[in-house]
């Protein structure tokens, strides 16, 4: 699947899967769900308010797909301090390291679902991206793939550069895309793809891929806007393989 496509292209045909999002909290329900609607801006997912019962789960978020099948569910504490009460902090000082991150699963469940978002809500995407990375971590002879618009942005934020300092020093094959308005120097030389292509200066993504399938990921967005975006998350191996497929050919070195 190359040849036109685009990683546009991959974002407009990705499978739709459907989600409801449910949070079970018996005091302040309304503007937990205020703040996931907004955080989470999708079609695809319905946020409500669970009854609460004996039987539900207290202070929880829980997922479950098109089908009514429960998928996740995690701690409302945990969904918070991951993407809602967040201090972007955490993000540009680097101050949680990739063996620290701890993706709530009721996140990682929201997967190829299409999504928006828009300033502050990026958190999500920022999230989502440093999950795939500590999956790149984790993994034996895996290749990751990153698309930061521009180079210079791997240094624009110590706690992205801290990240691919440490992925650079590990067996993973890694590969840098961006626009060349400053090409970063890291530990160890990864492989830099500069080519002037409008698709690069708009895209943002993370790949890990050439690993376990339990270790694949990927993410893929699409600027359609001053900070704004399109996009999804996938941790199907063979669609991670189908986009590293298609980087391969057409950002060949």
């Amino acid at each position: 699947m190359c040849g036109s496509v685009t990683i546009s292209a991959f974002i407009d045909t990705a499978p739709l899967a459907r989600r409801t999002l449910t949070v079970f909290n018996d005091d302040e329900p309304e503007p937990l769900v205020r703040m996931l609607r907004r955080m989470v801006d999708s079609p695809a997912v319905e946020v409500q308010a669970g009854e609460m019962s004996p039987e539900s789960p207290e202070n929880a978020v829980v997922v479950k797909d098109a089908d009514g099948t429960e998928l996740a569910v995690s701690s409302i504490s945990a969904v918070g301090a991951c993407v809602l009460l967040v201090n972007s902090d955490l993000y540009v000082t680097g101050t949680r390291s990739l063996d620290e991150v701890d993706t709530p699963a009721a996140l990682l469940h929201l997967d190829e679902v299409p999504f928006t978002v828009t300033g502050k809500r990026k958190m999500l995407l920022i999230e989502l991206s440093r999950y795939i990375e500590s999956l790149g971590c984790q993994s034996d002879d895996n290749t990751l793939h990153a698309g930061f618009q521009y180079l210079s942005r791997i240094d624009d934020e110590r706690g992205t550069r801290r990240v691919y300092d440490r992925l650079a020093d590990s067996d993973t094959d890694l590969h840098l895309y961006g626009l060349p308005d400053r090409v970063p120097e890291l530990s160890e030389d990864p492989t830099i793809h500069t080519e002037p292509r409008d698709e690069l200066r708009e895209s943002w993504f993370v790949v890990n891929t050439d690993c376990t399938a339990d270790m694949k990921g990927v993410l893929l967005a699409e600027r359609t806007g001053p900070s704004q975006w399109r996009g999804y998350w996938s941790f199907g191996a063979d669609h991670v393989d189908e986009i590293s497929a298609y980087l391969r050919k057409r950002y060949s070195p």
